[in-house]
Order: structure tokens, then C-alpha cells, then sequence
């Protein structure tokens, strides 16, 4: 869902009202435009807000590749990087040794 649209949706709705409000009551043109511009700034805040409460509330699509036949959840496992534990399992002890002390 594309949350980033709510601030502006609310707001262009709320000045839609608010200028079919003010034509309906006859204001003036500057009237009605302070009336529009206030109005505006007002809802973008409250769009920014229903935003910011619905982003706190997402909740990631589950992968099908994480979850198992039973549907529980698969915690992903780490591999060892190249480099790290891979190598050193295939030298033998004294390069080991001799390239920690290097390393040191």
C-alpha cells in the first residue's frame, strides 16, 4: 500500500470542502482564500499524522521461502563469510598460527 499519497489525498479533499463551503456561505475572495490556504496547512499536518499511525502499524508480507510446510516462520541461519571460518578450517595449524601472528 502507498502511504505517501494520504497526507495529500486528505488535504486536497479537505480544500475541496472548504472551497464549496465558503462559495455556498458567499465569502469574499480573500476570505475564502484564507479560509482555503488554513485549511490546507491544517489537514496536511493531520495527513502527515494518519500516515506516520498506519506506517506504525505495517507489517511486513511474510516469504514464502521463510516459512515451512507447517506455516511456522524459519529463522534464517547465518553462513560464514568468505574469508572467516571456511578458510582456516582448510590450512593447517602452524599457517593458522603464523598468520595470526602477522595479523597481530
Amino acid at each position: 500500500m502507498n502511504l505517501k499519497r494520504i497526507p495529500a489525498l486528505v488535504m486536497l479533499l479537505a480544500g475541496a470542502v472548504a472551497t464549496i463551503v465558503t462559495y455556498i456561505n458567499h465569502y469574499s475572495l480573500q476570505d475564502m482564500l484564507v479560509v482555503l490556504i488554513l485549511t490546507l496547512i491544517v489537514f496536511l499536518i493531520i495527513g502527515v499524522v494518519i500516515m506516520l499511525i498506519f506506517e506504525s502499524f505495517h507489517i511486513d508480507e511474510v516469504d514464502e521461502d521463510r516459512v515451512d510446510d507447517d506455516g511456522e516462520v524459519v529463522e534464517k541461519t547465518e553462513l560464514p563469510e568468505e574469508g572467516e571460518e571456511g578458510e582456516e578450517s582448510a590450512q593447517p595449524e602452524g599457517e593458522a598460527q603464523a598468520q595470526e601472528e602477522e595479523n597481530a
